[in-house]
């Protein structure tokens, strides 16, 4: 699992609701090398806006460590823009260049995801998608100027892809959980509020881990 930061008092009361065990989900060979080249880039994108250029180094390299599994299984296409994003994000990290890399990390992240066979996954690739959003969300409001139309958009972005998989989380408590956070996403989007979307942002992330346990069978 990625590396968290502080969890909230609310968080935990609802993780007392919901934690369960977690255990890999059931999928196919080419879905496991994609999910298992994810790690690496959420906690990038952490150490990177906390500045912990040390860690974005190491975790860079276990990055690299998979590039040759994925190259085997992506398009000409996908490869390319896999390989470009590297490209930036080790010039990112070299230059010490804490949003630029944070940024590329979580886009290569959102790659990864994108490039999943949906028909093989246990859980809904739309979990990971929600997961991209509050990451997305920290890095875009880690900016010296805050680009709000660029947060609407992913913020747009997570509503879609909740509605897509609401009606298939069967605990009530957890849909309404996340319901909940996705609203106060937007609510906080619109009035421009950035206390409001970190909040709910840190919460976005942390339900993802409580969405991904509710599928795994």
């Amino acid at each position: 699992m990625c590396i968290r930061s502080k969890v909230t008092l609310l968080l935990l009361a609802v993780s007392v609701l919901f934690c369960q065990p977690l255990f890999g989900q059931k999928t196919s060979p080419k879905n496991e090398t994609l999910l298992d080249a994810t790690s690496p880039f959420e906690d990038i994108a952490e150490f990177a806006i906390a500045k912990d250029f040390a860690s974005v180094t190491k975790q860079l390299l276990v990055a690299e460590k998979n590039r040759d599994a994925l190259k085997a299984i992506f398009s000409v296409e996908v490869a390319k823009r896999y390989e470009g994003l590297m490209d930036s994000l080790r010039k990112a990290a070299a230059d010490k260049a804490s949003l630029v890399a944070a940024n590329d990390a979580i886009e290569l992240f959102r790659l990864l995801i994108d490039s999943l066979d949906a028909s093989q996954l246990e859980v809904p690739k739309e979990v990971s998608l929600l997961d991209y959003v509050g990451f997305k969300v920290h890095v875009l409001t880690a900016a010296a100027k805050t680009d709000w139309d660029a947060i609407r958009k992913t913020v747009d972005e997570g509503s879609i892809w909740w509605k897509a998989i609401e009606s298939k989380v069967t605990d009530k408590k957890l849909r309404d959980a996340v319901a909940t956070t996705v609203r106060g996403l937007q609510e906080a989007a619109k009035t421009e509020n950035l206390a409001m979307i970190n909040f709910a942002a840190q919460i976005d992330l942390d339900l993802v881990d409580l969405l991904e346990s509710s599928f795994e069978k």
